[in-house]
């Protein structure tokens, strides 16, 4: 994160680029005060974590990098898909003494769903879908379809 200036709003990540913003992965390290309502809580043994389309974050007390914007309204859309402007996505702040970090994703955690920009790959004869990086694999659950991070398949000998 040294060197490059990231905003952060909405749970989404921009940078820059031209006369405009780009959105981007978000910078494992970054610490933020609050992440989107509609976040999911998955542990892995007994860490918690808590996800984010795609990103993985963990309660600190590392302070946060930019001040808080103003208050959302609440009763705005509670998920990225339904909002057009990232800063009225409902969030959840960590409380006083928290905040959040952002961190790889770890391995043998299980999501209810993907970004959209996870793409399917085949390594091996099986079926993963990757995600910034991360390999994950489908598994059916009580009817659903959740998703596991596991290690990469290809570094696998």
């Amino acid at each position: 994160m040294t060197g490059t200036t990231y905003y952060y709003s909405g749970g989404v990540y921009y940078m820059s680029s031209g006369s405009g913003y780009v959105v981007v992965a978000p910078p494992p390290g970054a610490v933020v005060y609050s992440i989107p309502t509609y976040s999911t809580v998955v542990y892995v043994g007994t860490t918690e974590y808590v996800y984010v389309n795609g990103a993985y974050y963990v309660p600190t007390t590392k302070p946060a990098e930019q001040p808080p914007p103003p208050d959302p309204n609440p009763k705005t859309a509670a998920s990225p898909k339904e909002a057009e402007d990232p800063s009225k996505i409902p969030m959840k702040e960590g409380g006083e003494e928290q905040n959040y970090e952002v961190v790889a994703a770890p391995v043998g955690a299980t999501v209810p769903y993907l970004p959209e920009e996870a793409e399917e790959k085949t390594v091996s004869g099986k079926k993963y879908f990757v995600h910034d990086g991360m390999y994950y694999r489908a598994f059916a659950s009580d009817g659903d379809t959740i998703y596991m991070v596991v290690e990469d398949p290809r570094k696998q000998a």
